[in-house]
């Protein structure tokens, strides 16, 4: 909880004052005898530490290290100084703790570059020689395995790059010996932070390819620079003469973090060394300003990340909300059907169900790789597919066998690794697709769901109109989180000798909505088929790990929404192609619920001219909150005081929450022609409030394609959607108050 909002500090500072550290002009040197040295990864005299799986991530990236850029440069500003401001607020927005730039002196290029042993076998590993079963990964899998194969062919050859972008990521509190659930979490700091600052040097590194200027990776595991010296140059590092030994520590968070760079030709501004900090300087960068969190600064009384609280409760108070028997949402359980993955709107679109103009969208994944930043979260997520599943340990480990202890441990690890919720449940049938895009049957195999959300970045959509140029890269940064996470935990699971498998949006078996909502994790909204929670509302994305391993089961929540959304129609008002029902409930495949009509809702999102993808309900819904000390109060009484819901809605408006906040607009409005060159958007979505009075819900056109017109679960040919069907089978559509279960 932090006392001062943010909404005033410019994206690229991030949350840390580091624009109050003093500066000096001069380079500092690091002592040239110092030699880098990799971390170590596993922990093989540990079975219990989910270190163990973290090798295979952080190869993966490291196979990124390397790669062409574009042959042609994109039209970005030539300022040095907003280019290297841009790259700073996409690192920030990727959720490094601190990012800074600098110019790479010559004392920083290491004679003999550090080598991840893994990078110099020539034979190309199975999980990355896979193809992914849903066909929009099969490009991005392509892309992640053609990068390693460059990275193994340049290795040692000469380094001419000048500039460098230098990315940290802080340490958690240490895990405590005595807490049962914080077991798999002992000494892995390191590689958390490594892995977690390869993801997001990997995305950069792409991005600034894809810009068409060189770039190349530089880890923990695998660098051709000094680190440290680049801490030093970029003013993220001092020199600490403590304790005898000479190391290189922040100014924050001391020796706990680690760190990726990525180096590059593009020439960017570059931040100044810190000088040494006196009395005076120390208070203005360290005082009560800080401490407190003035000017929007993350506060110091905060302390490391979960400071006094359990990982596996997470950074939310989930824990004090009251748990419910069953959802607030009426399933008709034994009615509710399977569906196949052919009848998803976006493989239907993919297919050419819905026409040529969207198919040709989604053709390579267009509708994200349109906009250079979406598009370079592809390569890593195509690539991270194949890690999603594998086969579990021969024999189950002695002691992991109590739901409750296991629960706990998966939860910890999961929010450890950066989850922002994370909720289990037991699967019913209805969660999982009937059959998979190639016809064959799925037949549920697994017994319980892990439900992992990501919050999209409150900062960042404060920033965005909902659907512009950056809506398609906030929902694929959440989902490639997601899927990192997921899969790491999916694997140590596995090591563990339980059977786990890892749904991500790249490749999944089951449904999250289903999951998500029966793992106590929010309620389903006016948006629809969507489910909202009370802290981070509507604005994140999931991913799942089903597993036979012991859990506990959560259950679902109740906080008042339904009769909430009942009294606010904000999301219908403002959604851009109105597929968002401004009347009652129906009752859709066996669940009660305001259903969005989703044929509207893909169409627009795919074929958008004006921006990448849409996110307009979560911009403006007003569960789209900060999260500061003076909104709590709103939030307790829009969930426990019913009589305030309608007009907390209203005020909403007034307050301008919603509107576009110009000082969080970072990202540059770029597009790509048919070639793949990148170009300055034609357009861009600058949307306020459209302020629509009500629409007559009788006059709203709305349609719906229940189970019943699935398409066949394999075709070869596109099943064109028929509309009016659609229109009637809404109109059709019973009422939940009156609904009778079908005698089967």
């Amino acid at each position: 909880m932090r006392l001062f909002s943010h909404k005033n500090r410019a994206a690229h500072l991030g949350q840390f004052p580091l624009e109050r550290l003093a500066r000096t002009g001069s380079n500092i040197e690091y002592p040239a005898t110092r030699k880098h040295r990799a971390i170590t990864v596993e922990a093989p005299d540990n079975p219990l530490s989910l270190a163990n799986a973290f090798r295979e991530y952080i190869d993966l990236f490291d196979r990124m290290r390397l790669g062409d850029p574009a042959s042609r440069q994109a039209p970005i500003p030539s300022d040095p100084v907003e280019r290297a401001n841009h790259l700073k607020a996409a690192c920030y927005n990727l959720d490094v703790s601190m990012a800074a730039t600098c110019a790479i002196p010559k004392q920083a290029i290491l004679e003999q570059p550090v080598i991840n042993e893994s990078l110099t076998n020539a034979q190309e590993k199975e999980y990355l020689a896979g193809s992914a079963s849903n066909v929009m990964a099969e490009t991005s899998v392509r892309e992640g395995r053609e990068a390693w194969r460059r990275s193994l062919e340049n290795t040692g050859k000469g380094f001419d790059h000048t500039h460098a972008l230098v990315l940290l990521v802080e340490y958690a509190r240490d895990p405590e010996p005595g807490i049962e659930s914080e077991t798999w979490l002992m000494g892995t700091q390191p590689q958390r932070a490594a892995v977690r600052a390869a993801e997001a040097a990997a995305v950069m590194v792409n991005y600034i390819r894809i810009l068409g200027f060189e770039a190349m990776l530089h880890t923990a595991t695998a660098t051709d620079l000094d680190l440290d010296s680049l801490l030093l140059c970029s003013g993220l590092g001092e020199i600490n003469n403590k304790n005898g030994s000479e190391t290189v520590t922040n100014p924050y968070l001391g020796d706990r973090f680690g760190l990726a760079v990525v180096s590059t030709t593009m020439e960017i501004m570059a931040d100044q060394p810190l000088a040494e900090r006196g009395f005076k300087a120390t208070v203005k960068s360290h005082g009560p300003g800080w401490w407190l969190g003035l000017g929007g600064t993350r506060p110091g009384y905060k302390g490391r990340l979960f400071k006094n609280r359990p990982f596996h409760l997470g950074p939310y108070p989930m824990e004090k909300l009251k748990p419910q028997e069953k959802a607030t949402t009426l399933i008709d359980k034994p009615n509710v059907p399977r569906i196949p993955k052919r009848h998803d709107m976006f493989i239907r679109a993919a297919l050419g169900d819905l026409g040529e103009k969207t198919q040709k969208e989604l053709e390579n994944f267009r509708m994200i790789t349109k906009s250079p930043y979406g598009h370079a979260m592809a390569p890593p997520l195509g690539a991270m597919v194949p890690l999603q599943y594998g086969k579990e340990a021969e024999q189950a480990m002695p002691g992991t066998d109590d739901p409750k202890k296991n629960a706990e441990a998966v939860k910890a690890a999961l929010y450890y690794l950066g989850a922002d919720m994370v909720g289990i449940c037991e699967l019913p049938d209805y969660a999982w697709y009937s059959h998979d895009l190639d016809g064959s049957e799925i037949k549920p195999y697994h017994k319980y769901g892990i439900a992992i959300l990501v919050d999209q970045g409150y900062e960042t959509m404060e920033g965005a109109s909902g659907d512009d140029w950056i809506s398609g890269a906030q929902s694929m940064r959440a989902y490639l989180r997601a899927q990192l996470i997921g899969g790491i935990v999916g694997s140590h699971i596995r090591s563990l000798g339980y059977p786990a498998r890892g749904h991500s949006v790249m490749d999944q078996d089951v449904l999250h909505i289903p999951i998500i909502l029966e793992a106590g994790l929010g309620e389903l909204s006016r948006i629809g088929e969507l489910v909202l929670n009370p802290y981070v509302g509507p604005r994140f994305k999931s991913g799942v790990i089903t597993t036979d391993m012991p859990l506990l089961p959560d259950k679902p929540i109740d906080f008042g929404l339904q009769d909430f959304c009942e009294k606010c129609t904000k999301c219908a008002r403002e959604c851009p192609c109105q597929a968002i029902p401004y009347g009652d409930k129906i009752m859709f495949n066996g669940y009660e619920m305001w259903k969005p009509d989703v044929e509207k809702c893909a169409r627009y999102r795919i074929t958008n001219a004006a921006g990448s993808m849409c996110g307009r309900c979560m911009k403006t819904c007003p569960w789209n909150i900060e999260g500061v000390l003076a909104e709590r109060p709103f939030l307790w009484a829009a969930m426990n005081l019913p009589f305030t819901r309608k007009w907390i809605a209203r005020l909403d408006d007034k307050v301008g929450n919603g509107l576009i906040n110009p000082v969080k607009k970072w990202w540059w409005d770029l597009d790509s022609d048919e070639n793949g060159n990148i170009i300055r958007a034609g357009k861009t979505n600058k949307r306020q409030f459209s302020r629509r009075t009500n629409m007559d819900p009788a006059k709203q056109s709305m349609g719906c394609f229940p189970a019943e017109t699935a398409s066949p679960p394999l075709s070869e040919h596109p099943i064109i959607l028929d509309r009016r069907i659609a229109v009637k089978k809404y109109k059709s559509a019973e009422i939940p108050g009156k609904y009778k279960a079908p005698i089967k």
